[in-house]
């Protein structure tokens, strides 16, 4: 990793605009709530989700090399994606155990466990983002497996963690709002580097750090489907606050690593065509037909041209898509739809 990008990653909450943005947002939303007292603790409950979620979120989002994007509604409620809540769950344990220990005169313990918890932290949070599974994110075997993986460079991740401790300490003789958007933009820039540590490494197409143990048939499933359903959501996101183009990325992305990726772009068009706007969906199935078509799923193609026609006879293929759908057509002999076609 040449140093120029691990530079780049730690300025990401300053350069990137969407970043920025989530941060200043966050950073107002906390002022707020602090100075609300008791009402404040109602809107904390409603920040914490938040913040949490996207924070792990631009761990997986800079591992990926994608370009991290505002967080929606759909990150500001305690239900859905709940394992992108168990870092809160991690820090929460730690402080309750250290207070303990000190409470108890047992300082050197403490301290103990505050240094290893801070070098497996990043680990910890990189196989959660990679996995989506509290558990797997506290498994021995497959934090070794992450950092045997990044190698020497992991060592990057804690010594940054540290270095923000530190920085934390001299900033709070500053005022309140200063102090907290300093801490902000380091808490930010910790999450970006530890998906640039990661990023060089293809981790988050390895297939051996999920869970080792081998689910059945029935919950594999299961997890497909939850994890559609999350980037569904995601996605819906996206979509509601008028980035139709970036929620379909999310979308497309999502299906090229899908283990069936036929089932998946007919369960995401089956799932749109219930949304209260099927305009969206039909936006999507001109995607749909294009893949069909580029894989010679001529009669599927077919069946979906005609299905968002009964929606919206105006429905048409891509124009590059148009010589082969007008062929399929032909070639299966519905003659009528290859002349709508043509007439398209």
């Amino acid at each position: 990793m040449k140093p120029s990008d691990l530079l780049r990653a730690a300025l990401v909450p300053a350069t990137n605009l969407g970043v920025l943005f989530t941060l200043l947002m966050f950073w107002l939303l906390i002022a707020l709530a602090g100075a609300a007292r008791m009402m404040g603790i109602w809107l904390g409950i409603i920040i914490v989700p938040a913040l949490f979620r996207y924070l792990t979120n631009l761990v997986e989002t800079i591992g990926r090399n994608h370009t991290p994007e505002p967080p929606g509604s759909e990150f500001f409620r305690w239900i859905g994606e709940t394992w992108s809540l168990f870092p809160f769950v991690i820090v929460i344990a730690l402080a309750f155990v250290s207070y303990s220990l000190h409470n108890a005169g047992a300082t050197g313990l403490m301290i103990l466990l505050n240094v290893v918890v801070g070098l497996l932290y990043p680990a910890m949070l990189g196989v959660l983002s990679v996995t989506h599974s509290p558990l797997q994110s506290i498994n021995p075997a497959a934090l070794k497996n992450l950092i045997m993986r990044i190698g020497f460079t992991y060592l990057i991740a804690p010594a940054f963690l540290l270095m923000i401790i530190f920085l934390s300490t001299l900033v709070q003789s500053l005022p309140y709002l200063v102090e907290l958007l300093l801490e902000l933009f380091l808490v930010f820039s910790l999450h970006a580097v530890i998906g640039c540590i990661m990023a060089p490494h293809n981790i988050f197409e390895d297939v051996h750090i999920p869970d080792s143990l081998q689910p059945d048939e029935q919950q594999i499933a299961a997890d497909l489907e939850k994890a559609r359903s999350e980037v569904l959501a995601h996605a819906y996101g996206f979509i509601s606050r008028g980035n139709r183009e970036g929620g379909f990325k999310h979308i497309r992305d999502r299906i090229a690593e899908d283990p069936d990726v036929v089932a998946a772009w007919a369960w995401f068009f089956d799932r749109m065509l219930h949304w209260e706007q099927n305009g969206h969906a039909l936006f999507f199935a001109q995607h749909y037909v294009h893949d069909m078509l580029q894989h010679g799923e001529k009669i599927p193609a077919l069946k979906v041209i005609m299905r968002c026609r009964l929606l919206d006879q105006r429905f048409k293929p891509f124009r590059e898509d148009m010589p082969a759908a007008i062929a399929a057509a032909e070639s299966s002999g519905n003659i009528e739809l290859a002349s709508v076609l043509k007439r398209s």
